[in-house]
């Protein structure tokens, strides 16, 4: 039969791995390499002075039924990491946090925006009061009133 020291002991040591995974079940790191094709990333995290890089970690899509999202991180964007045990082999990227290199690409309150890399972006205003889709040079302005091109050329078939 074990000693009531050697009890403690081992309830000391369980208390401080579940104190351990309890503060990793949440963890905020940028992300280093992407496989879009499978949908993973790896992530550096950040803990007092050391860096590590994570294996490879699947990122959560709105949708992934009938309906399906392809959204996947880029490389230098703030993530979290969410892992129920408290241990990596299990997180997955939750989202994502603006940053000084990744700002917010509005700050209008009633603005959705859905921009990519190269400047195109759509732009849901004033509670869908009028869409926005940009691409270069090229703007279409969906209002109730109507719709405006402003593009350097015009097809029209």
């Amino acid at each position: 039969m074990a000693s009531l020291s050697d009890i403690i002991d081992d309830l000391r040591r369980r208390v401080g791995e579940l104190e351990r995974r309890q503060r990793a079940q949440l963890r905020t790191g940028v992300v280093t390499q992407v496989d879009a094709g499978n949908g993973v990333a790896r992530v550096q995290l950040q803990e007092g002075d050391a860096q590590m890089i994570t294996g490879w970690i699947p990122w959560a899509e709105p949708s992934a039924g009938a309906n399906k999202t392809h959204n996947p991180p880029s490389v230098g964007q703030q993530v979290q990491l969410l892992s129920e045990s408290g241990d990596l082999y299990d997180a997955v990227i939750q989202g994502s946090l603006n940053s000084d290199a990744n700002g917010r690409p509005s700050a209008a309150g009633d603005e959705y925006v859905l921009a990519s890399v190269g400047g195109a972006s759509i732009t849901i205003s004033g509670g869908g009061a009028s869409i926005v889709i940009k691409v270069g040079g090229s703007t279409i302005t969906l209002t109730e009133a109507g719709i405006v091109n402003d593009a350097p050329r015009i097809d029209l078939n």
